[in-house]
């Protein structure tokens, strides 16, 4: 049973669709996250693509939805190339930094398989800015590079309980990392 001080801090639920980089990744973001004053939680670590709803109460009806515009897709990988840590009133993030064709790509297909099911993206009307946020306690410090790449093996629908620093993970999809071919 949860107590009255932990339900009175639960503000809303947050439904995202993301990408969690592996568990070496996050020890090295967590370290970078340290370096920019952050306390950095491993499992709130993620890539959000987008955020589909905000509500009060849970949302039972969501999975379906989102797993019926997945259903039968080969939803394709994509580099994501971590670069600048910056700091700011709202915390620490890393920014990615280069070609962003294939995030680009990827987020315009799901976009377009969201959409046959009436999901849209609540705040992501000039497009994707693809960041990882380390931590949310205000900082201020001179920028850094750093330089991580990874290809995300799978797309998350998470439900973020804001208040309460907790994200629970309701759906997975498998990305496909595709090879080039090259014509020759």
């Amino acid at each position: 049973m949860m107590s009255r001080k932990s339900v009175s801090k639960l503000l809303f639920y947050r439904y995202l669709i993301g990408c969690r980089p592996g568990s070496r990744l996050r020890h090295l973001l967590a370290l970078i996250g340290e370096k920019a004053g952050q306390e950095v939680h491993g499992d709130m670590l993620h890539l959000t693509l987008c955020v589909i709803a905000e509500v009060n109460e849970r949302d039972h009806f969501l999975l379906p939805r989102v797993q019926a515009a997945f259903a039968g897709q080969a939803l394709d990988s994509f580099p994501v190339r971590l670069s600048r840590t910056s700091g700011g009133p709202n915390g620490a993030m890393i920014r990615t930094k280069g070609r962003q064709d294939g995030i680009q790509d990827s987020y315009r297909q799901m976009l377009r398989l969201l959409a046959m099911r009436d999901l849209a993206p609540l705040h992501r009307k000039s497009g994707l800015r693809p960041h990882v946020t380390l931590g949310r306690t205000p900082c201020r410090f001179e920028p850094f590079d750093v330089a991580l790449e990874w290809f995300p093996s799978d797309l998350l629908l998470i439900e973020s309980e804001v208040g309460r620093s907790k994200h629970n993970v309701i759906g997975r999809w498998p990305l496909v990392r595709r090879q080039l071919e090259l014509a020759l």
